[in-house]
Protein backbone atom coordinates (compact mmCIF):
# COMPACT_ATOMS: atom_id res chain seq x y z
CA UNK A 1 0.00 0.00 0.00
CA UNK A 2 2.82 2.42 0.74
CA UNK A 3 4.09 2.51 -2.83
CA UNK A 4 0.62 3.78 -3.84
CA UNK A 5 0.58 6.42 -1.12
CA UNK A 6 0.81 10.15 -1.86
CA UNK A 7 -0.91 11.68 1.18
CA UNK A 8 2.43 12.23 2.88
CA UNK A 9 3.22 14.90 0.28
CA UNK A 10 2.59 18.56 1.15
CA UNK A 11 -0.97 19.70 0.36
CA UNK A 12 -2.12 16.17 -0.47
CA UNK A 13 -5.14 14.41 0.97
CA UNK A 14 -7.17 11.30 0.13
CA UNK A 15 -9.23 12.99 -2.60
CA UNK A 16 -6.17 14.34 -4.38
CA UNK A 17 -4.54 10.95 -4.06
CA UNK A 18 -7.54 9.27 -5.70
CA UNK A 19 -7.42 11.77 -8.56
CA UNK A 20 -3.81 10.75 -9.20
CA UNK A 21 -4.79 7.10 -9.25
CA UNK A 22 -7.66 7.83 -11.66
CA UNK A 23 -5.16 9.41 -14.08
CA UNK A 24 -3.05 6.26 -14.11
CA UNK A 25 -0.47 7.46 -11.59
CA UNK A 26 -0.76 4.44 -9.32
CA UNK A 27 2.72 4.19 -7.82
CA UNK A 28 5.74 6.27 -6.91
CA UNK A 29 7.47 5.02 -10.06
CA UNK A 30 4.50 6.23 -12.13
CA UNK A 31 4.73 9.66 -10.51
CA UNK A 32 8.44 10.00 -11.19
CA UNK A 33 7.96 8.88 -14.78
CA UNK A 34 5.14 11.38 -15.39
CA UNK A 35 6.50 14.38 -13.49
CA UNK A 36 10.21 13.77 -13.03
CA UNK A 37 11.22 16.40 -15.58
CA UNK A 38 8.72 19.03 -14.36
CA UNK A 39 10.22 21.92 -12.36
CA UNK A 40 6.82 22.44 -10.73
CA UNK A 41 6.91 18.95 -9.21
CA UNK A 42 10.55 18.95 -8.15
CA UNK A 43 9.90 18.94 -4.40
CA UNK A 44 7.28 16.20 -4.63
CA UNK A 45 9.57 14.09 -6.80
CA UNK A 46 12.37 14.53 -4.30
CA UNK A 47 10.12 13.40 -1.47
CA UNK A 48 8.83 10.43 -3.44
CA UNK A 49 12.34 9.34 -4.36
CA UNK A 50 13.18 9.53 -0.66
CA UNK A 51 10.12 7.46 0.20
CA UNK A 52 11.02 4.84 -2.35
CA UNK A 53 14.52 4.54 -0.91
CA UNK A 54 13.18 4.40 2.65
CA UNK A 55 10.85 1.53 1.74
CA UNK A 56 13.67 -0.31 0.01
CA UNK A 57 15.77 0.04 3.16
CA UNK A 58 12.80 -0.87 5.37
CA UNK A 59 13.15 2.41 7.22
CA UNK A 60 10.09 2.26 9.48
CA UNK A 61 10.96 5.47 11.39
CA UNK A 62 10.80 7.42 8.11
CA UNK A 63 7.16 6.49 7.58
CA UNK A 64 6.23 6.96 11.22
CA UNK A 65 7.42 10.57 10.82
CA UNK A 66 5.99 11.29 7.38
CA UNK A 67 2.53 9.71 7.46
CA UNK A 68 -0.45 11.27 9.24
CA UNK A 69 -1.23 9.31 12.39
CA UNK A 70 -4.64 8.18 11.12
CA UNK A 71 -3.01 6.77 7.97
CA UNK A 72 -0.36 4.69 9.75
CA UNK A 73 -2.35 1.55 8.86
CA UNK A 74 -0.77 1.78 5.39
CA UNK A 75 2.50 0.52 6.88
CA UNK A 76 0.98 -2.75 8.03
CA UNK A 77 1.56 -4.82 4.89
CA UNK A 78 5.21 -3.73 4.69
CA UNK A 79 6.34 -3.80 8.32
CA UNK A 80 4.88 -7.10 9.45
CA UNK A 81 7.10 -7.66 12.50
CA UNK A 82 4.24 -6.52 14.69
CA UNK A 83 3.91 -6.63 18.46
CA UNK A 84 0.27 -6.75 19.55
CA UNK A 85 0.48 -5.14 22.97
CA UNK A 86 -1.64 -4.51 26.03
CA UNK A 87 -0.83 -3.54 29.62
CA UNK A 88 -2.37 -3.93 33.05
CA UNK A 89 -1.85 -1.33 35.79
CA UNK A 90 -2.89 -0.54 39.36
CA UNK A 91 -5.12 2.26 38.08
CA UNK A 92 -5.77 4.73 35.31
CA UNK A 93 -3.41 7.51 36.35
CA UNK A 94 0.13 7.32 35.03
CA UNK A 95 1.08 9.79 37.77
CA UNK A 96 -0.23 7.75 40.70
CA UNK A 97 -0.28 4.13 39.53
CA UNK A 98 2.20 1.66 38.09
CA UNK A 99 2.52 -1.16 35.57
CA UNK A 100 1.75 -4.73 36.63
CA UNK A 101 1.72 -6.77 33.40
CA UNK A 102 2.65 -6.20 29.76
CA UNK A 103 1.42 -8.74 27.21
CA UNK A 104 2.97 -9.02 23.76
CA UNK A 105 1.58 -11.27 21.03
CA UNK A 106 3.84 -11.75 18.01
CA UNK A 107 1.19 -13.43 15.86
CA UNK A 108 2.08 -16.92 17.07
CA UNK A 109 2.55 -16.79 20.81
CA UNK A 110 2.07 -14.42 23.72
CA UNK A 111 4.75 -13.46 26.20
CA UNK A 112 3.84 -11.90 29.53
CA UNK A 113 6.07 -9.48 31.42
CA UNK A 114 5.22 -9.22 35.11
CA UNK A 115 6.26 -6.56 37.61
CA UNK A 116 8.79 -7.99 40.04
CA UNK A 117 9.62 -10.93 37.77
CA UNK A 118 10.69 -10.21 34.20
CA UNK A 119 9.29 -6.76 33.36
CA UNK A 120 12.71 -5.39 32.39
CA UNK A 121 13.06 -8.09 29.71
CA UNK A 122 10.38 -6.23 27.76
CA UNK A 123 12.85 -3.48 26.87
CA UNK A 124 15.14 -5.90 25.09
CA UNK A 125 12.48 -8.07 23.47
CA UNK A 126 10.36 -5.24 22.03
CA UNK A 127 13.28 -3.91 19.97
CA UNK A 128 12.98 -6.75 17.44
CA UNK A 129 9.62 -5.38 16.23
CA UNK A 130 9.08 -2.50 13.81
CA UNK A 131 5.33 -2.10 14.45
CA UNK A 132 3.26 -2.03 17.61
CA UNK A 133 -0.52 -2.54 17.48
CA UNK A 134 -2.65 -1.55 20.46
CA UNK A 135 -6.22 -0.75 21.38
CA UNK A 136 -6.30 2.78 22.79
CA UNK A 137 -2.55 2.53 23.29
CA UNK A 138 -1.87 6.08 22.13
CA UNK A 139 -3.92 7.35 25.08
CA UNK A 140 -2.97 4.78 27.72
CA UNK A 141 -0.52 1.91 27.12
CA UNK A 142 2.28 3.72 25.31
CA UNK A 143 2.45 6.80 27.60
CA UNK A 144 2.30 4.50 30.65
CA UNK A 145 5.20 2.39 29.41
CA UNK A 146 7.32 5.41 28.52
CA UNK A 147 6.77 7.04 31.88
CA UNK A 148 7.13 4.05 34.20
CA UNK A 149 9.89 2.23 32.38
CA UNK A 150 11.78 5.36 31.31
CA UNK A 151 11.92 3.77 27.88
CA UNK A 152 11.91 5.28 24.40
CA UNK A 153 12.76 2.15 22.38
CA UNK A 154 9.24 1.19 21.32
CA UNK A 155 8.65 0.23 17.66
CA UNK A 156 8.53 3.31 15.40
CA UNK A 157 5.21 2.45 13.72
CA UNK A 158 2.23 2.52 16.10
CA UNK A 159 -1.26 1.60 14.94
CA UNK A 160 -4.06 2.25 17.43
CA UNK A 161 -7.01 -0.01 16.64
CA UNK A 162 -9.44 1.98 18.73
CA UNK A 163 -9.32 4.89 16.32
CA UNK A 164 -8.74 2.80 13.20
CA UNK A 165 -11.87 0.72 13.84
CA UNK A 166 -13.83 3.85 14.79
CA UNK A 167 -13.01 5.29 11.35
CA UNK A 168 -14.82 2.23 9.95
CA UNK A 169 -17.86 2.84 12.14
CA UNK A 170 -16.92 0.22 14.75
CA UNK A 171 -16.92 1.86 18.15
CA UNK A 172 -16.89 0.85 21.79
CA UNK A 173 -14.43 -0.94 24.00
CA UNK A 174 -12.34 -3.92 22.98
CA UNK A 175 -14.55 -6.51 24.65
CA UNK A 176 -17.69 -5.10 23.01
CA UNK A 177 -15.96 -5.22 19.63
CA UNK A 178 -14.78 -8.79 20.26
CA UNK A 179 -18.36 -9.88 20.87
CA UNK A 180 -19.46 -8.12 17.69
CA UNK A 181 -16.91 -10.19 15.77
CA UNK A 182 -17.87 -13.39 17.60
CA UNK A 183 -14.59 -13.76 19.49
CA UNK A 184 -14.98 -15.75 22.70
CA UNK A 185 -12.92 -15.80 25.90
CA UNK A 186 -12.43 -18.55 28.46
CA UNK A 187 -15.45 -18.86 30.76
CA UNK A 188 -13.67 -17.57 33.85
CA UNK A 189 -12.40 -14.53 31.92
CA UNK A 190 -15.66 -13.59 30.23
CA UNK A 191 -17.02 -10.39 31.71
CA UNK A 192 -13.84 -9.38 33.54
CA UNK A 193 -12.92 -5.69 33.34
CA UNK A 194 -9.88 -3.53 33.95
CA UNK A 195 -11.09 -2.99 37.51
CA UNK A 196 -11.08 -6.75 38.06
CA UNK A 197 -7.49 -6.77 36.81
CA UNK A 198 -6.57 -4.26 39.52
CA UNK A 199 -8.21 -6.44 42.19
CA UNK A 200 -6.44 -9.56 40.92
CA UNK A 201 -3.07 -7.82 41.24
CA UNK A 202 -3.91 -6.67 44.78
CA UNK A 203 -4.86 -10.21 45.74
CA UNK A 204 -1.58 -11.49 44.40
CA UNK A 205 0.50 -8.86 46.18
CA UNK A 206 -1.30 -8.91 49.53
CA UNK A 207 -2.02 -12.64 49.83
CA UNK A 208 0.58 -14.10 47.45
CA UNK A 209 -2.38 -15.53 45.55
CA UNK A 210 -0.74 -17.27 42.59
CA UNK A 211 -4.10 -18.18 41.12
CA UNK A 212 -5.01 -14.50 41.01
CA UNK A 213 -1.77 -13.72 39.17
CA UNK A 214 -2.38 -16.57 36.73
CA UNK A 215 -5.86 -15.25 36.02
CA UNK A 216 -4.54 -11.72 35.54
CA UNK A 217 -1.91 -12.90 33.06
CA UNK A 218 -4.51 -14.93 31.15
CA UNK A 219 -6.86 -11.94 31.13
CA UNK A 220 -4.11 -9.78 29.67
CA UNK A 221 -3.22 -12.46 27.10
CA UNK A 222 -6.87 -12.56 26.03
CA UNK A 223 -6.72 -8.80 25.41
CA UNK A 224 -3.87 -9.16 22.92
CA UNK A 225 -4.91 -12.46 21.31
CA UNK A 226 -7.54 -10.98 19.00
CA UNK A 227 -5.74 -7.77 18.04
CA UNK A 228 -4.08 -9.43 15.05
CA UNK A 229 -7.41 -10.53 13.56
CA UNK A 230 -8.90 -7.09 14.15
CA UNK A 231 -5.85 -5.43 12.56
CA UNK A 232 -6.03 -7.65 9.48
CA UNK A 233 -9.75 -6.91 9.13
CA UNK A 234 -9.23 -3.16 9.54
CA UNK A 235 -6.36 -3.08 7.04
CA UNK A 236 -8.42 -4.87 4.42
CA UNK A 237 -11.38 -2.54 4.95
CA UNK A 238 -9.33 0.67 4.95
CA UNK A 239 -7.56 -0.40 1.79
CA UNK A 240 -10.92 -1.11 0.15
CA UNK A 241 -12.38 2.26 1.14
CA UNK A 242 -9.26 4.08 -0.05
CA UNK A 243 -10.23 3.06 -3.58
CA UNK A 244 -6.94 1.38 -4.46
CA UNK A 245 -8.47 -2.10 -4.81
CA UNK A 246 -10.81 -0.89 -7.56
CA UNK A 247 -7.78 -0.27 -9.76
CA UNK A 248 -6.73 -3.94 -9.46
CA UNK A 249 -3.06 -3.08 -9.62
CA UNK A 250 -1.88 -5.39 -6.81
Amino acid sequence: MLEHTFIHLPNFGPSRERKLWSRGVHTWDDFLEHYGSSPFHRDWCRRIAGSRQALKERDAPYFSRSLPRDEMWRCFSHFRKAAYLDIETTGLSAEQNHLTVIGVYDGKKTRSYVQGQNLEDFKKDIRKFDTVVTFNGSMFDIPFIRKHMNFSGLPPVHIDLRFLLASLGIGGGLKKIEKKFGFAREDDLDGLTGYDAVLLWKAYKKQNDRDALDKLVRYNAADVSNLKKLMEYAYKEKRHYSGIDKLKID
